[in-house]
């Protein structure tokens, strides 16, 4: 009898101990499974909210990393087209082109955003941020004044249609900075006229001056050139008129001395 006991536990132990090799490689199969699987898998990361995105190009701008802070944002409009914060959105963008000295991109930006949202609130600072795209494109005296012209446009036309707007004192200032620039630069030319003797030409530019940019200063400087321009253009018609006849003159007597050889020949 405790052989045959004996016999039967050993029989048990040994198939409990298949089972629980079973179950341990099966376990370990599966663990090889998900291990595999995990490796292989990347963990999905949640779409950013408006807000989030938003808040994260505003985190670029204002460490003033401006192409990021673009990339951000253009990237914002794309995904959220229709959020409240999509105006917004595209405003930084033309304002990271400006800081960033991108002034012909963020012009077209700025251009851009006065289309799309016609009535906004920052209308008025899109306007003066147009100005000042031009105005830091200024040239010297001595070189073409067109982006010196269209930023005194741009900043005339906010102070004469927005004159509660925050912006319009400094776009006033900007705007005599601008004609101080166009006067001086009308002072070069004018002057240069005057040194090779055009007085016509530059008597003309000397009274633009003061038509256009009264307040520029310079009236102490023109008005001893412009009586000498009307000096010398008064001297200048009396040579031409003293020309003009003697040329007459000459031809009166190429006239007459061909008259008298018509004569003698017919006699």
């Amino acid at each position: 009898m405790p052989l045959c006991r004996m016999w039967l536990e050993g029989k048990e132990v040994k198939k409990n101990c298949r089972t629980s090799l079973s179950w341990l490689l099966l376990t370990a199969f599966f663990l090889a499974v998900l291990a595999s699987g995990c490796a292989g898998w990347k963990k999905k990361e949640p779409e950013p909210t408006p807000q989030v995105l938003f808040d994260k190009g505003m985190k670029f701008f204002n460490k003033k990393k401006y192409e990021k802070a673009a990339e951000t944002f253009r990237k914002f409009k794309e995904e959220f087209p229709l959020s409240d914060y999509t105006p917004l959105a595209e405003l930084r963008t033309a304002d990271s082109y400006f800081l960033n000295k991108n002034y012909a991109e963020a012009i077209v930006l700025y251009e851009e955003f006065k289309k799309l949202h016609p009535m906004h609130l920052e209308i008025p600072y899109v306007i003066y941020q147009l100005g000042m795209c031009h105005y830091k494109q200024m040239r010297t005296v001595d070189r073409d004044q067109t982006e010196t012209e269209k930023a005194i446009e741009q900043f005339r036309y906010l102070v004469e249609n927005f004159p509660q707007s925050t912006h319009t004192a400094e776009a006033r200032t900007k705007m005599q900075i601008c004609q101080k620039q166009m006067a001086d630069y009308e002072f070069y030319v004018g002057h240069f006229y005057f040194r090779v003797k055009r007085y016509k030409a530059a008597l003309g530019r000397f009274e633009r001056i003061l038509q256009k940019y009264p307040e520029s200063g310079l009236e102490g400087k023109i008005k001893p050139l412009m009586a000498e321009c009307q000096l010398g253009i008064a001297k200048q018609e009396q040579k031409r008129k003293e020309k003009e006849a003697r040329e007459e003159k000459k031809r009166k007597e190429r006239e007459k001395k061909k008259a008298k050889e018509i004569v003698a020949n017919s006699g």
